[in-house]
């Protein structure tokens, strides 16, 4: 079995690009394998394996569950056709074949607004609350580092510098991510 390994960023809310590219790349003859963290903290590590150029319509599910609801989430994916490939962070990773396909409703696991807008929601809710909550947890910490005395030190500022930059970052990050929920919820509750 031949396999490939590419790291690639992707946030939660490019659940989409991320099913697009999958599909692209089974095309090219390499079908998902798993998905995992990488030692790059800001890419994802995707193993592909070889296998046969096909059209296949890949989709993501975000639906964070209890042990004891698993089987039948996947026995109901199963049963419309879907074949489960892997969980990463609270995705489900599934795909199918479009000689499978009947519908162009079958192209996608929620084909209504309704289904794709409970999983923004569940994104924002269980995904971006929390994040939210720490960032804004930390901002009065950085803000008693700055303001910490008189005295000058080296390290205090180094320290400073750095939780400024990663402040920054991650202050970027989420605004990102807002965005294109925002975009999608307002797409979907216009249809």
């Amino acid at each position: 079995m031949e396999k490939k390994i590419v790291y690639r960023i992707f946030t939660i809310a490019d659940y989409e690009r991320e099913a697009l590219y999958f599909r692209e790349m089974h095309a090219k003859g390499w079908k998902l394998r798993k998905v995992s963290y990488s030692i790059l903290l800001f890419a994802v590590k995707y193993t592909f394996e070889k296998c046969q150029s096909e059209q296949v319509s890949y989709q993501l599910d975000f639906y964070p569950m209890k042990t004891s609801e698993r089987t039948s989430y996947l026995q109901l994916f199963k049963d419309c056709g879907w074949e489960h490939i892997t969980d990463f962070n609270g995705f489900s990773y599934f795909r199918k074949a479009h000689s499978e396909i009947e519908s162009d409703a079958e192209f996608e696991i929620y084909n209504d607004a309704t289904g794709k807008l409970d999983m923004v929601h569940r994104i924002l809710r269980l995904r971006m609350l929390p994040i939210l909550l720490l960032f804004s947890a930390l901002i009065p910490i950085f803000l008693k580092y700055l303001s910490g005395g008189s005295s000058f030190s080296w390290v205090m500022f180094l320290i400073v510098m750095i939780d400024c930059v990663l402040l920054m970052v991650f202050a970027v990050q989420i605004s990102y991510i807002f965005w294109r929920l925002f975009q999608k919820w307002k797409e979907l509750s216009d249809k």
